[in-house]
C-alpha cells in the first residue's frame, strides 16, 4: 500500500502533481488525551502548505473546551491562513450530571462544560489565545466539524482528501452518522468513501494494546471524562470505514520514540506561537516532546517512508476497537484497506520534523 506522496525533506513537488488536500482532527490541548503535539502537527502541516506539498483545506476540533478554536485560530494567523475553515465539535447528546470522578487523583483543577467536569485545557492554550492575535477564540465563533466536513468534502474531486486524525475520533463518528444536507446529497458514510483518499490515524497500539489501550481511543487519563465518548467512537469509526479508503494507524509505540519541538526555542522567533506553546508545556526551553501527531501528519502528507517508517509486514487484517474499554487488537487475516506503522529512523523523523517547524512562514499576515 503506498501512500501519500514521497518527497525530500522541504522539497517542493513537481508542477505536475497536486498538492495534498488535507484535513486535521485534532484534540488540541484540551480533554482526556490534551499535549502540546497537535500543537507541532499543525505547525508542520502549514509549513508543508507553504511549500506546495499540502493544500490545508480545514481544521477541525473533536474535543469539547472552547478555547481549543482558538489556538488553531491563532496558529493558521501565524501562517497567514486566517480564511482557513475551523470546525467545533458538538455533543450529540442531551447534557447529564457530571460523572464521579476518583478525587484522588491528581489532575488539574476540574470545569463544568454545560455537559460533563473536564479538566482544564494546558496552559499553552489560554497563554496563545490571550496573548496572540487570532480572529478566533473560542469555538462558539466557528461551524460545527460536522457541517465544515460536509462542506469541504463536497467541494473536492473524488478519492483525492487525505485526513490527519490525531485526537478522539468523535467527528468522524458524526460525520459517518450524518445524513445528506445542503452541502451533499450523500450521507455521511457515502460521501466519506466517495471524496477521501487516505485516512491516516493517530491511535492504539500495534499490534495489540495488551499493555493498555490508547488515549485516543479510549481517554481514561486526566480524570476520564471522555472516556465513553472515545471508547465508543473510535469502535465506531472503525468498523464503519468504507473499504474504498486506505487507513494507516500510527501506534502509541512509535510517536513515543521520535522526539520533536526543542529547537524551536533556538531557530523561531518569540513571536512564534508554536514556539511558546512547547514552552509552555515543557515548562521551559529546549525541550522536545513525543511526536505522536506531527509524524502521523507527515507521514499522511510525503508518505510512510518519507516520514521514516514502513508498513508492517506479514501483518494482513484489520483493526478492531472495544466500544467498552478502548482497547484495540489487530485481527490478522487477509489483506484489507487497513495497515500500521513500523518506525525505521526515530532520528532522522525527529530531525525532519524540527526542519519543518522551523521553517519561517512564508505569507505570513501584519
Amino acid at each position: 500500500m503506498l501512500l501519500g506522496l514521497a518527497l525530500l525533506p522541504l522539497a517542493r513537488p513537481p508542477l505536475a502533481l497536486r498538492a495534498v488536500p488535507l484535513i486535521i482532527d485534532t484534540d488540541i490541548g484540551g480533554g482526556g488525551c490534551r499535549d502540546v503535539d497537535d500543537v507541532g502537527a499543525i505547525c508542520v502541516a502549514n509549513a508543508l502548505a507553504d511549500n506546495g506539498e499540502a493544500e490545508l483545506l480545514a481544521i477541525v476540533q473533536n474535543t469539547r473546551p472552547s478555547e481549543g478554536a482558538g489556538v488553531i485560530s491563532v496558529l493558521n494567523h501565524w501562517y497567514g491562513r486566517d480564511k482557513l475553515p475551523i470546525g467545533a465539535y458538538r455533543e450529540p447528546h442531551a447534557p447529564h450530571q457530571p460523572p464521579q470522578i476518583d478525587p484522588t487523583q491528581r489532575i488539574q483543577k476540574r470545569f463544568w462544560d454545560g455537559d460533563s467536569l473536564l479538566p482544564d485545557p494546558l496552559s499553552y492554550v489560554p497563554d496563545l489565545v490571550s496573548n496572540w492575535p487570532s480572529q478566533i477564540k473560542n469555538s462558539s465563533q466557528v461551524d460545527s466539524a460536522v457541517d465544515v466536513y460536509r462542506r469541504v468534502l463536497a467541494s473536492q474531486p473524488d478519492h483525492a482528501v487525505v485526513i490527519s486524525s490525531i485526537g478522539l475520533l468523535t467527528n468522524l463518528e458524526a460525520l459517518l452518522q450524518s445524513g445528506p444536507d445542503g452541502h451533499s446529497r450523500l450521507n455521511g458514510y457515502d460521501l466519506f468513501s466517495r471524496k477521501v483518499r487516505l485516512l491516516s490515524v493517530m491511535g492504539g497500539r500495534y499490534p495489540n494494546s495488551s499493555l493498555g489501550c490508547e488515549c485516543n481511543f479510549c481517554a481514561i487519563y486526566n480524570g476520564g471524562a471522555d472516556h465513553g465518548i472515545a471508547s465508543r467512537a473510535a469502535a465506531y469509526v472503525i468498523a464503519h470505514l468504507p473499504p474504498s479508503v486506505q487507513v494507516i494507524y500510527s501506534g502509541v509505540e512509535v510517536g513515543l520514540e521520535v522526539q520533536s519541538g526543542g529547537r524551536l526555542s533556538d531557530c523561531a522567533p518569540p513571536a512564534n506561537p508554536c514556539r511558546q506553546a512547547y514552552i509552555d508545556y515543557e515548562g521551559g526551553p529546549r525541550r522536545s516532546r513525543y511526536s505522536w501527531d506531527p509524524l502521523t501528519t507527515l507521514a499522511a502528507v510525503r508518505g510512510v517512508h518519507a516520514a521514516s517508517c514502513r508498513e508492517c509486514k506479514g501483518c494482513d487484517g484489520f483493526n478492531m476497537v472495544n466500544g467498552t474499554t478502548g482497547d484495540n487488537s489487530w485481527s490478522r487475516g487477509t489483506a484489507t484497506n487497513q495497515s500500521y506503522l513500523v518506525l525505521t529512523d526515530a532520528k532522522a523523523a525527529g530531525e525532519m520534523l524540527d526542519q519543518l517547524m522551523c521553517q519561517p512562514p512564508k505569507r505570513r499576515l501584519s
